[in-house]
């Protein structure tokens, strides 16, 4: 990618951070952990057309919603990402989730669907169903300190782009370990970071590990945040890398 085309991507992911979702683990945790509320409904869509020497097209739109009543919590999101670069398509991904969670004290148990294809990992189709039990080991400062563990299990049924005549699809039960932590540093920082592992139930040297954390400075309305990500799989079903590692700069801002 030439620089100014880098620039321009970087510059992309400063103003609309966190719109990327092309790994196969989605962090669902930070998408959906502002829907607490009665009732929640979020929509946005961002294009970017760009001709001449650089040839660019970029589109990103997603839907959030949800609503809580007494100890029932449903959350939902659609989310569609489109780029093209040269004429080149590098992503058009769709991922969709259902989750409804049941509270018991500061703990709860959640059932979820999640639907979703991904290009760059030449993944067609990923459907997963599953439920577990999240525990609150650490709550404390109205949630501001917290930090949670969850137990799950789900089915995961992918369907990979093998070649360009042959599909090959992977049906398994996966294992699931995931820890939800956020700590103050301080007045104005604070750190949050969400892990999953995913272990195969007939198959202990498939597993895969997902690390997200997230370094925030918040100011009144406005807050800056640093964050890293990196995703292993162990055992890739076809022939690309085995990680993928991402670092962005971005904002957010509150009303």
């Amino acid at each position: 990618m030439r620089l100014l085309e880098l620039f321009i991507a970087l510059l992309f992911q400063l103003i609309i951070p966190g719109k990327t979702l092309s790994q196969a683990i989605i962090n669902t945790e930070t998408l959906l952990k502002e829907i607490d509320s009665t009732v929640f409904f979020s929509s946005n869509a961002e294009g970017d057309i760009k001709s001449g020497n650089i040839n660019l097209l970029q589109f990103n739109s997603s839907i959030l919603g949800g609503f809580k009543k007494k100890n029932h919590l449903v959350r939902g999101f659609v989310n569609y990402e489109f780029l093209s670069e040269e004429k080149r398509t590098i992503s058009s991904d769709m991922s969709g989730q259902f989750r409804y969670n049941l509270f018991v004290g500061n703990h709860s148990f959640y059932t979820f669907f999640q639907l979703q294809n991904t290009l760059s990992l030449q993944l067609n189709k990923r459907l997963v169903s599953g439920l577990g039990f999240r525990q609150a080991l650490i709550k404390k400062d109205s949630s501001k300190n917290y930090f949670d563990i969850g137990y799950g299990v789900f089915y995961e049924n992918e369907v990979y782009q093998e070649t360009n005549n042959s599909l090959l699809d992977i049906e398994n039960i996966r294992i699931s370990l995931a820890s939800f932590s956020q700590f103050k540093l301080g007045k104005k920082c604070r750190i949050m970071t969400v892990t999953y592992f995913q272990l195969n139930s007939q198959n202990m040297n498939d597993f895969r590990v997902f690390v997200e954390p997230r370094f925030y400075y918040d100011l009144k309305k406005f807050s800056f945040y640093l964050k890293g990500m990196y995703r292993y799989h162990n055992t890739p079903y076809i022939d690309i890398q085995n990680y993928d590692s991402d670092f962005l700069v971005g904002f957010e801002y509150k009303l």
